[in-house]
């Protein structure tokens, strides 16, 4: 996980320093213990490690960290999960229910208190990592899930394949930086262009 993680500060040091410049200090033992009794669940080692290195970026700066999806802090992750939680609790999965694109891997739902978002696209709809999979599914997958999201896919076993695989293709090219007004930057992928990498799966 650190290898992974020392690459991504090389390349976004050479290729996008204003994305490195915007992330967060990294959090504490005692902030992510903070976080768990919040949520009520356990969070994978990876999950830690991504966020003892840096604690999400700055709320609301552009671009976001993954392919331009906000990279969140656990303070905001928190306040996500409360709305995608009170919904939970007051049963809207008994009026809509999500597809699984990998049948039997995420469970039929339109939310979950397990899923735990880490990346977001400002519209609602995350990536997050899912702590209540289907039988078929393994414990601390990447998935999609949101708004717009009826269709889950599973992006990753875990999330350090995800952040290899993301880290594999900057490496490898396929990125787009293009420059908008006023300086900022859009941050996209080169292949397939045009899609965001919520659609990546699809």
């Amino acid at each position: 996980m650190q290898e992974i993680l020392s690459r991504m500060e090389i390349w976004f040091k050479t290729n996008l320093p204003e994305v490195l410049d915007n992330l967060n200090p990294g959090a504490t033992d005692s902030d992510i213990e903070a976080f768990e009794h919040q949520i009520q669940v356990e969070l994978p080692s990876s999950f830690k490690e991504l966020y003892k290195w840096h604690n999400g970026q700055n709320h609301e700066t552009y671009p976001g960290l993954f392919y331009g999806l906000e990279f969140l802090s656990l303070k905001e992750i928190l306040r996500h999960w409360q709305v995608w939680a009170e919904l939970f609790d007051e049963g809207i999965n008994k009026d809509i229910l999500g597809e699984s694109a990998s049948p039997g891997k995420v469970q039929l739902m339109y939310t979950n208190k397990k899923w735990i978002p880490f990346a977001y696209d400002w519209g609602g709809n995350h990536l997050g990592i899912d702590l209540d999979p289907g039988k078929k599914g393994k414990l601390g997958q990447v998935i999609n899930f949101g708004r717009d999201e009826d269709s889950k896919y599973v992006f990753a076993d875990d999330l350090q394949k995800f952040l290899e695989w993301f880290i594999t293709q900057l490496e490898s090219g396929n990125y787009l930086i293009i420059a908008e007004d006023e300086g900022a930057k859009d941050f996209s992928l080169k292949n397939p262009q045009s899609v965001t990498l919520l659609d990546y799966w699809k």
